[in-house]
């Protein structure tokens, strides 16, 4: 799991590297909204201290990133400490998701959504997820295996939250060093227990309670 504060500033605000301007600007639209002290969503999620420190770090990552000869100085910076690779400046990856922060306004709109809604509307899910709340533990193998009963792939969730398939196998996995920010984490399990119809203060709380002290 990487450390929020060892983060880039595309990483910060969940962009490619090549993002245009409109990217950015929505993309810091949607991060304040969720940060803000005043967002209900993410209330509980944070604590005082961590919650400013992340809408920081979101003001500092906008700044340059939206500044045209401030971003070529960083992206430049960047490059001769190979933190990114050249090609990340040049060419969209089709399959990188869009920001995170922007999940919440496409989550359940679209047409897609409604296709997956129709897939699992007749499921009973409280066996199932009554096994899974009853423990305080609650791993990414529970998760799978609500996904896989609820027959839904990894690219249907992709589709409709925008969260990327690499990220969900990590979770799912349990793979702990490829993880995002616990900041970031905690957003994208909740956006991912909403999917799957289930409680998502509980699957934070004991999701986050497996990952080791050196990996938190």
């Amino acid at each position: 799991m990487k450390k929020f504060q060892g983060l880039n500033y595309y990483e910060v605000l969940e962009v490619p590297p090549n993002a245009s301007d409109f990217e950015i600007r929505q993309a810091y639209k949607e991060a304040i909204a969720i940060y803000d002290e005043d967002a209900l969503a993410s209330y509980s999620l944070f604590e005082e201290g961590e919650r400013e420190e992340v809408l920081e770090k979101i003001e500092e990552a906008f700044d340059i990133l939206i500044d045209k000869h401030a971003r070529a100085a960083y992206d430049k910076m960047l490059l001769d400490s190979g933190k990114i690779d050249p090609s990340l400046l040049k060419q969209q990856d089709k399959n990188k998701p869009i920001p995170l922060f922007q999940s919440r306004d496409s989550f359940g709109e679209d047409a897609f959504s409604r296709r997956v809604k129709e897939k699992t509307r007749d499921k009973d899910l409280s066996g199932v997820t009554g096994q899974i709340l009853a423990k305080e533990q609650i791993s990414g193998k529970d998760l799978k295996k609500l996904r896989e009963f609820l027959g839904i792939t990894l690219d249907e969730i992709f589709e409709v939250t925008r969260i990327g398939v690499t990220t969900l196998k990590a979770i799912e996995e349990n793979d702990f060093e490829s993880l995002p920010s616990s900041v970031y984490l905690k957003n994208f399990l909740k956006t991912y227990a909403e999917f799957l119809k289930i409680d998502p203060t509980r699957v934070i709380d004991g999701y986050m309670i497996n990952i080791p002290p050196e990996n938190n």
